[in-house]
């Protein structure tokens, strides 16, 4: 008996093993020991699990057979797998290739010991095939996202006339940085669907088993079938991606979503496969501003598969740390408990909702989140183990390059070319989180901004991109009594 093994962040619709006719069995394993590794967020075990389920459902459906083992079985991942390979005569185990490091040996490992034949196939999680991205990436060490991008987009011809990008120009970046108009604008609201008896058994489940991580199950929020995700999809290309480009980095105290997909954790369970994401916002590119077009699939086929390919072109990203830095976040980032009455508005409201949904958009987590951890000198990892806790769609692959390189500066400059940090100008001018702009230039943004670049000014001074405000903070400190 020949059996394949899907994982629970590869729930794709066409998963390789439905390609292999020698395929007789499909396992699937949760394991709650996985989950304590880290607190994470309850809405992201409910996704998780309820999708599972879902998943295996419908592949019980379409006529197939599906060897399950539910977390409260009591068995961890390798444990549950071996005994699904025992108790069912499994001969040879097959699995689409893992994204985060290490996966794929510890599968190795549960086969050998069973001593079973095993093999796995290519990841289909991704638009770029392997060898592909791992070729590029050993021809560019010091690959840069913008020379990426415009190679995926003259490797698949998305967004190309022949030999040059549509409208003439790469990127619109220049076009897709307005705040909200002061008049407001009508938000539409994401989708929302009722919890089916699946997800609210898991929804119980969790309270039970996980009562002490972040968020309230009862809260959640997120599409667990396919169908569902692909609902989510066609309601963002027909409400919110016409202003997606426009307002995609800009920020409301109290708007979470803004004209943000939220597809993420869709795509990253495997609910959605990028294809099917490039394929529907292709078909509404006629009624859609190129800006906000090629802003969002920049975010697709290309900052989502850079991240991948540096996570696997430089393992040594993680632990990474070239500032020095050392402040581990206090118990509150976790809890809400005890947050400190100055801790600024942005970051209060952000984590607020990052408690309550397991999510935040980019530029919150980037210029709110990253930008304040920076400021304060927390240390780069305990900043990734936040993330990778409280963020429904946080995975090791992803979060790796995100954390330590593009938001934390942990790798000196290899993801990002410069450390993104900000004063309260910035914010306020984005997000209006102060009375005034003179509250926000006069925030602990401000002051810490100064900080920080005073801090860290022997490892900056090269960086071109600050030699201004570095000659700015050196003024400051001139003229300090």
């Amino acid at each position: 008996m020949r059996a394949a093994l899907i994982l629970g962040t590869q729930l794709l619709e066409r998963h390789p093993a439905f390609d292999d006719g020698d395929i007789d069995e499909l396992l699937m394993v949760e394991s709650a020991a996985l989950f304590d590794r880290l607190p994470y967020h309850q809405h992201k075990i409910v996704l998780v699990l309820s999708a599972m389920r879902h998943f295996a459902e419908r592949q019980r459906e379409q006529g197939r057979t599906v060897r399950y083992l539910r977390h409260t079985d009591g068995r961890g991942f390798a444990a549950g797998v071996a005994h699904l390979i025992e108790r069912h005569d499994i001969d040879g185990l097959a699995w689409m290739r893992a994204a985060d490091r290490g996966v794929d040996r510890r599968i190795d490992r549960i086969a050998a010991a069973a001593d079973i034949r095993s093999k796995r196939y290519a990841d289909r999680a991704f638009l770029t095939p392997e060898p592909e991205l791992d070729a590029w990436f050993r021809d560019h060490p010091r690959a840069r996202m913008e020379d990426f991008y415009r190679w995926q987009r003259q490797r698949t011809g998305i967004l190309m006339e022949g030999a040059h990008p549509a409208g003439g120009r790469w990127n619109y970046d220049a076009d897709n940085r307005e705040p909200l108009p002061k008049a407001g604008i009508p938000i539409p609201p994401l989708p929302r669907s009722e919890p089916d008896a699946i997800t609210l058994e898991v929804i119980d489940e969790v309270r039970e088993r996980f009562p002490d991580h972040p968020g309230d199950a009862r809260d959640f929020w997120l599409p667990v079938t396919r169908d569902d995700a692909l609902a989510w999809l066609d309601a963002f290309v027909e409400e919110r991606l016409g202003d997606f480009g426009r307002y995609e980095d800009a920020m409301a105290a109290d708007e979470p979503f803004l004209f943000h997909s939220v597809l993420t954790p869709a795509l990253n369970t495997g609910l959605l496969a990028p294809h099917d994401v490039v394929d529907a916002v292709l078909g509404a590119s006629g009624d859609v501003p190129l800006p906000s077009l090629e802003g969002f699939l920049r975010q697709v086929i290309g900052w989502r598969e850079y991240m991948r390919g540096m996570y696997r072109a430089h393992p040594e990203l993680e632990g990474a740390n070239a500032l020095g830095l050392t402040r581990e976040l206090e118990p509150w980032w976790y809890t809400g408990e005890g947050v400190p009455a100055e801790l600024p508005v942005p970051v209060r409201t952000v984590l607020e909702r990052v408690l309550r949904h397991g999510y935040a958009h980019h530029i919150e987590r980037l210029m709110v989140l990253g930008n304040w951890f920076l400021l304060e000198g927390y240390a780069p990892a305990s900043v990734n183990r936040w993330f990778l806790s409280l963020f429904v769609d946080a995975y090791e692959w992803v979060m790796v390059p995100n954390v330590f390189g593009m938001s934390q500066f942990a790798d000196g400059g290899m993801v990002g070319t410069k450390p993104y940090v900000s004063g309260g100008a910035y914010l306020q001018r984005m997000g209006r989180w102060w009375p005034s702009q003179q509250a926000g230039k006069e925030s602990a943004f401000t002051e810490g901004y100064w900080d920080f670049l005073q801090r860290h000014e022997a490892v900056l001074a090269g960086n071109p991109r600050l030699a201004r405000p570095l000659a700015q903070m050196r003024s400051r400190r001139a003229v300090e009594p």
